[in-house]
């Protein structure tokens, strides 16, 4: 270890050089005679210590700065004295010197110069690290810059990064003009909600791998479709995200794949033409359902004759364009949309319930009437009608339920136009999809035989590592063996008042699955008739101690139209059953004229919000406003909350963002598991 010594007395270089040694330091010390000498000595001999021993005669201590202190890190400084005070110590640190020491001191003398060596190398060892990461980042901005995919990193809202691919998608000529902004100012406001949630959820490592479907405003201001992939990074030891569109991989269509889709879609919009349409359709609908509903959506423009005045006879077919892709942006992946003809669109589209198809149409129709379209330097306003028809498992065929669906559109285009108008054989269909005469002896010998089966789908928490939560649903297999969904069982067996024999044995076989799977919790679903039955509770304490399961792995849930209309009863079951250790909750929670009201009455630990209200969630600012108002309730009353049905990713952005604790639905269930289970009963009693 070199250590330069200044004085003129060999003697104090060999006291020093013994001190060091007793300490265990195996120094190397050059003295020097003459402050004048330092500067080459530094050089030379490159030491980690120079210790001036300031008490002879001709020290200068002024001259240190020079010599020492331009070296970097810079090489820390002693002073020797004979006698050591406060002051000299101050004096001696205003001159340049890192301390003060004595030789009558030497565990002192000691001890300061292995504090000053430590803090040397620690900063020598800093300033590499430092160093390397400046390379790193350095090369990392330089293996940006050649991707091939856009990428822009983003901290805090504001932009600190992009690569040329980035700015040449959203048209900037140069890095420095995109650094600095806010990276929302890139979006329109519809998109803002969901992407805000969506890089919010990256930075607390909640963001899965799903795309976010955006469009971005380039700075000519014309609007792109992008689907984004988002990334949590570390950029100057802070974390960000960073925000990748994917490379468009070309040439990966044969040339006979792109043949066929020149002559299976329309080449304005993109849609299937017409006779592909059908066939795709009447394909689908061959395929059951495993959850939800289906329906055939008629959508036509209102008095096209006036819009083709404002933009003339050229503009009518861009229109047309501009009106598709509106529509896309509120379809899903696994709907099917055709352009019909003329200016007429017919889709097929797939939901939870028929409430989530009206929502999605009404958003359609609240798109259109609120956009103004733009066509070369003219503009002009738009309403479309929307004719819905369901598809059940006695529907006729295909021809009949588009038919049924434009004598919707025209009823409500007859009517003024800007509607969405349901076809009057759709609550005739439900009616006779759910016979009594029918139905209830099959439910009983159901019950019976034991032909139901629990049906587990998971919830995911945006706000916490959670695992095992299940929300359980029910299946009656018939007497073919093949499953039927509780739409199809349900209301009759409420009409019979024979649902509460469903829901004991949905019960005990909620409790042998948890007996035998151990999950964190699991939902079950009670109907009016268990609310309104005295019994249950007792009931329950029996069947819990038999099969030693702790109560707080099961949470009871009642629809918030059962609740509002039997509030006593309700209040009066979540008390018992929560004194006993259960948990409870209220789902389909802002359907109702007072949700807030059943919050405040009941105890319970969770709120389900309503599914119908994540549809078009990502873009409706009225429903985000109620959902919000809704979970802030929920907080101040400690409930937490779940959304229902929830299809994308946007949407579940927008719940992180708004506050959501869990969500449900199928994009949940695209990434987790749904388990099924049988049940033996000790006994059911069908009344």
């Amino acid at each position: 270890m070199p250590l330069i010594i200044v004085s003129r007395h060999d003697d104090n270089t060999a006291v020093i050089n013994s001190a060091l040694r007793e300490a265990g330091h195996a120094v190397h010390c050059t003295r020097v005679t003459e402050p004048v000498a330092l500067e080459d000595a530094i050089v030379e001999h490159r030491p980690e210590l120079v210790i001036i021993f300031a008490d002879e005669a001709d020290i200068d201590l002024t001259g240190l700065s020079s010599a020492i202190f331009r070296r970097n890190p810079p090489i820390p400084v002693l002073l020797v004295r004979k006698d050591v005070t406060e002051r000299v110590i101050s004096d001696g640190i205003a001159a340049g010197a890192r301390d003060v020491i004595s030789l009558s001191h030497r565990s002192r003398l000691q001890a300061v110069v292995e504090r000053e060596l430590r803090t040397r190398r620690l900063q020598t060892a800093l300033d590499s690290v430092l160093s390397s990461a400046h390379q790193y980042k350095q090369e990392l901005r330089n293996l940006m810059k050649g991707a091939t995919e856009a990428i822009v990193d983003v901290q805090e809202g504001i932009v600190i990064g992009a690569n040329p691919a980035w700015l040449s998608l959203v048209g900037f000529s140069d890095e420095s003009s995109l650094l600095g902004q806010p990276f929302m100012d890139l979006f329109s406001d519809r998109d803002q909600p969901s992407l805000k949630g969506a890089i919010q959820a990256c930075l607390k490592g909640k963001w899965q791998d799903a795309t976010l479907q955006v469009a971005v405003q380039r700075s000519d201001q014309t609007p792109i479709s992008l689907e984004l992939k988002l990334e949590r990074v570390t950029v100057d030891a802070e974390p960000a995200v960073r925000i990748i569109v994917p490379a468009e991989r070309g040439g990966e269509s044969t040339a006979d794949e792109l043949v066929e889709q020149a002559l299976c879609n329309d080449p304005s919009t993109g849609f299937l033409l017409r006779h592909h349409f059908l066939e795709q359709t009447a394909e689908r609908i061959r395929t059951p359902l495993e959850g939800g509903v289906r329906a055939v959506a008629y959508i036509r423009p209102d008095h096209f004759s006036r819009v083709h005045r404002d933009v003339g006879l050229l503009g009518t077919e861009a229109l047309i364009m501009r009106f598709g892709e509106l529509l896309r942006e509120l379809l899903q992946p696994n709907d099917i949309c055709g352009r019909f003809g003329g200016t007429i669109f017919t889709a097929l589209i797939e939901r939870g319930t028929m409430t989530d198809v009206e929502t999605w149409a009404e958003q359609v129709r609240k798109a259109v009437a609120s956009r103004v379209f733009e066509v070369d330097r003219q503009s002009t306003s738009l309403t479309c009608t929307i004719g819905v028809t369901e598809i059940v498992m006695d529907s006729p065929a295909l021809p009949e339920l588009l038919s049924a669906a434009e004598k919707a559109c025209r009823s409500g285009r007859d009517a003024g136009g800007n509607k969405v108008e349901l076809c009057d054989t759709t609550s005739e269909t439900r009616k006779i999809r759910v016979t009594d005469a029918t139905w209830v002896p099959r439910i009983r010998a159901a019950l019976m035989q034991n032909r139901f089966r629990l049906v587990h789908q998971p919830i995911a928490s945006l706000t916490e590592e959670v695992q095992g939560m299940f929300d359980t649903l029910v299946r009656m297999v018939d007497e073919d063996g093949s499953l039927i969904l509780p739409g199809e069982f349900v209301p009759p067996a409420e009409r019979a008042h024979i649902i509460k024999n469903v829901d004991r044995w949905i019960i005990g076989a909620s409790l042998s699955y948890c007996s035998a799977r151990q999950p964190t919790l699991v939902f079950v679903r009670l109907s009016r008739d268990s609310v309104l039955d005295e019994t249950l509770p007792a009931w329950l304490t029996a069947r819990l101690s038999s099969l030693k399961v702790a109560p707080e792995k099961i949470c009871f849930q009642v629809s918030e139209e059962v609740a509002a209309i039997q509030l006593k009863e309700t209040k009066d079951l979540a008390e018992r059953l929560t004194g006993a250790g259960f948990l409870f909750a209220v789902d389909h929670v802002g359907t109702g004229r007072d949700s807030t009201q059943i919050l405040h009455h009941i105890p319970m630990q969770f709120m389900k919000i309503d599914g119908s209200l994540m549809q078009g969630l990502h873009r409706d600012t009225d429903q985000q406003r109620k959902v919000t108002a809704l979970v802030q309730v929920a907080r101040k009353l400690n409930i937490r909350s779940i959304a229902e049905r929830v299809e994308d990713a946007k949407t579940m952005a927008v719940l992180w963002q708004l506050g959501v604790a869990y969500f449900q639905g199928n994009f949940v269930q695209t990434q987790g598991v749904i388990l099924e289970s049988a049940h033996t009963p000790e006994s059911v009693a069908t009344g």
